[in-house]
Parts: structure tokens; sequence; C-alpha cells
């Protein structure tokens, strides 16, 4: 390779480099204690996280539901009993969006994040 070769290669590693840091930093859902406030199904759930576990009790119809939040490349899965009432669930990673999927239909819902002091 001679030294106009190397020189572009370069160049064009530093603009792809320069590229990636120009994508907006999302931290992990649980880097703060914090409730999303959604709507599934015409009424309101709350979905609260605390800080460093990705465990989270979900609030809904009165009832508290403990689940697990999995971590899959754009969003979190919510890992619960089945609940045909309720299907699966998922949180975008910004934790602004719920997405439900039942009875082969999606349901995306804005979320409100209240942060807490831990």
């Amino acid at each position: 390779m001679n030294a106009r070769g190397a020189f572009l290669s370069l160049m064009l590693a530093l603009v792809l480099w320069g590229c990636d840091s120009q994508t907006p930093k999302i931290d992990a859902i649980d880097s703060q204690t914090k409730t999303l406030t959604c709507s599934l199904n015409g009424s309101p759930i709350k979905v609260a996280i605390t800080k460093s576990s990705l465990d989270a009790l979900m609030l809904y119809e009165g009832k508290e539901i403990k689940v697990n939040l999995l971590e899959v490349k754009d969003f979190y899965q919510i890992i619960m009993r089945f609940d045909p009432k309720i299907g699966q669930l998922k949180i975008n990673k910004a934790g602004t969006v719920l997405i439900q999927l039942r009875e082969a239909q999606e349901q995306i819902e804005p979320c409100l994040t209240e942060l807490k002091s831990s």
C-alpha cells in the first residue's frame, strides 16, 4: 500500500470513528431509581425500577406484580407470568415508550418518567 492509500485508509477510519461518537448516549434503565407511568388497555400502569436492579414492581389495576427487565438490543423485555389481558410488554431503552404485544397487535404508548432520589 502506498502512502496515499494509507493516508486515505486512516482518514476513513477517523471519519467513521467520529460518526459513532455523534450517537446519543442513553443510560441504562436501572442507572437511577425511577417510576415509569404509562397507559395499558386504557388503565394507568406504573413500573417502579430500583437503581442497579433489573427487578421491578409493576402496579396495574390495583395489583402489584413483581417483574424482571431483560435487556435486549434496543429495548427491555418485561418478564412476568403471562396474562392474556396484558400480553407481552417491553420498554424502549430511554424508558419513554411502552410497547404491548397482544393478540398479534402491537400497541405503543408514551410514558412519563419520575426520577426518585436513592
